[in-house]
């Protein structure tokens, strides 16, 4: 074995030495960096790949697929997580004070379209509206007969416009009262569930304060968050298959609706897909809706 004595070299000597050490060294990082060797009737070339960006190369093949950044198999299996929610429902409120005298249905009870969901007292206004149409049925003798001495020029045809206008005056304040009184009960606009009764029988309903929550007993949707690079392939009429978390079962559905903004931080957007019903299934369950992509994605550059 040779010992070198570096004290005994000249500076030019020891220079040299630091040059070949650092070169060996160079070298042995790149051996042992990933890379691919291209060969001609010269020279291999070795191309160099940082180990971060080094991936399986079945996978980054010709046919690769790109998705929020992300190298895909063909026919990947991608999720996103959703709500499920009725694809109806309403907030039944009021439109005037009066005394609630019925509500007959609790929470989770059905009901038919048209069918009674809440009833006033309305025994006041019935009574405004008999004066009303007293007062209008006045009026309109007082013009007939205005309007008869008007023909032998008895009256003055001031006075016949007067009992006109009194006539128009009186007739709107009683159909005013009669649309009032449309409001006594309101009907379900829909055939569904009573999902919460908020009001109850013998409280005053005041304007615009809600009685109850409804939901439709039709079709149920699945409101989805999806990244916003799925744009490249996600459309309506995407098929998908939704997993319950309640009940472990799942159910098929496809995309009816895309949301019309991205939220600019967390590269997202809002989805909405239809959904069959097979066995338990009820608006606010969640779960997670699974995507095979196939080959609908679009190819990475």
């Amino acid at each position: 074995m040779v010992r070198i004595d570096f004290a005994a070299l000249s500076p030019r000597t020891k220079l040299a030495a630091g040059v070949g050490v650092a070169a060996v060294l160079a070298i042995a990082a790149t051996l042992a960096m990933p890379g691919e060797v291209t060969w001609s009737d010269a020279r291999a070339t070795t191309r160099l790949t940082p180990p971060h960006l080094a991936v399986d190369r079945a996978v980054l093949a010709d046919d690769r697929l790109t998705v929020a950044g992300a190298a895909y198999v063909p026919g990947a299996d991608m999720v996103a997580h959703g709500v499920i929610k009725s694809s109806q429902e309403a907030v039944i409120a009021s439109r005037m004070t009066a005394l609630i005298t019925a509500l007959p249905l609790e929470a989770g009870q059905s009901f038919a379209r048209g069918q009674m969901l809440a009833s006033f007292d309305c025994s006041q206004m019935r009574a405004q509206l008999a004066a009303a149409e007293a007062a209008a049925s006045a009026s309109r003798k007082t013009y007939d007969t205005n309007v008869e001495l008007d023909q032998y020029k008895a009256i003055g045809t001031n006075e016949v416009a007067v009992a006109k206008a009194n006539l128009g005056k009186a007739s709107a304040e009683a159909q005013a009262i009669r649309a009032g009184t449309g409001q006594c009960s309101i009907a379900a606009p829909f055939g569904g569930m009573v999902v919460e009764r908020i009001a109850h029988p013998h409280d005053v309903a005041a304007p615009g304060a809600p009685l109850m929550k409804i939901q439709g007993s039709g079709d149920l949707e699945v409101e989805l968050i999806v990244p916003s690079a799925w744009l490249t392939w996600l459309k309506p009429g995407t098929p998908f298959t939704f997993g319950l978390d309640e009940t472990g079962g799942s159910v098929s559905g496809s995309i009816v609706r895309l949301g019309a903004a991205v939220d600019p931080v967390s590269k997202t957007m809002r989805v909405t897909g239809r959904i069959g019903v097979v066995g338990t299934v009820l608006p606010g369950m969640s779960g997670t809706a699974h995507f095979q992509q196939g080959g609908t994605v679009g190819r990475a550059a």
